[in-house]
């Protein structure tokens, strides 16, 4: 059976990033507000065989810079369009509206292959606001997917945006020194998965064969707290493994990262 994708594995789509055109900064008096759009389907083809979707979104208003706020909204929306319906450029709300249609029409045709077949079909996507403040905004977008084969897929985009710019923030202009924090995420890995599992792991007994260290990570943004990474399935490891979520906090970057800059 021929299957388009529904959404894409973050693991696959995280490594392509969200770059926005710089602006010129201009005037405003409003103050930043978010308001979380939703999108909800379902569609059942008997009993409990349904086709569902449920998408969560952020749409941002004022801020210093409207024009800024514009590039934000608008990297955002092609975002989840590409997520929603395979990396076409479909205005958002026209993308989850297909999307919808060909997710139940997908479920169907497996049906109709697999009359025994009793497995929904279903796409999540939910939104977080991880930081907001006069110049910065991050945020989290956790997906799940599942449309037929062996297990669903599931990951997170993390994004933090300069508001009088629209730029998407490159690690690089958080952290200058990156090596130096490779040590760093090798131990909070490796402890991440010792406890998950309760073994006695090494971090060769975790990634992929062809890694002789943990590579740099594809997600990533400033929080209150210091700055988060995820590595999503399939990205250094086995989908086994699972996500691993690493926040290395402001005391423990020191000098690596300015604090005041990014919350002050």
């Amino acid at each position: 059976m021929k299957k388009a994708t529904i959404l894409a594995l973050l693991g696959a789509c995280a490594s392509i990033m969200w770059h926005c055109g710089q602006n010129t900064p201009g005037n405003s008096s409003s103050p930043l507000t978010v308001k979380m759009e939703h999108f909800e389907f379902k569609k059942c083809l008997k009993d409990s065989l349904c086709a569902s979707m449920n998408f969560t979104y952020p749409v941002l208003e004022g801020g210093p810079n409207p024009v800024a706020t514009k590039t934000i909204n608008d990297s955002i929306a092609s975002f989840v369009a590409m997520l929603a319906y395979d990396g076409r450029k479909l205005p958002v709300k026209t993308a989850l509206d297909s999307a919808s249609i060909l997710l139940y029409d997908m479920m169907a045709m497996q049906y109709k292959e697999l009359p025994d077949y009793t497995i929904g079909y279903t796409a999540e996507l939910k939104s977080t606001v991880l930081l907001k403040n006069a110049k910065y905004f991050s945020i989290s977008l956790d997906n799940y997917s599942f449309a037929g084969g062996a297990h669903g897929n599931y990951g997170t985009a993390l994004n933090t945006f300069d508001l009088n710019t629209g730029k998407y923030i490159e690690l690089t202009e958080i952290i200058a020194d990156t090596s130096a924090i490779r040590p760093m995420l090798e131990k909070a890995f490796v402890a991440q998965k010792k406890q998950d599992s309760g073994e006695d792991l090494k971090l060769e007994d975790l990634l992929f064969p062809d890694f002789k260290q943990l590579p740099m990570p594809l997600q990533w943004c400033v929080v209150q707290d210091g700055v988060r990474f995820i590595y999503n399935p399939y990205e250094v490891a086995a989908y086994a493994i699972g996500q691993t979520d690493i926040l290395l906090r402001w005391e423990e970057l020191g000098n690596l990262a300015d604090r005041k800059k990014w919350l002050e």
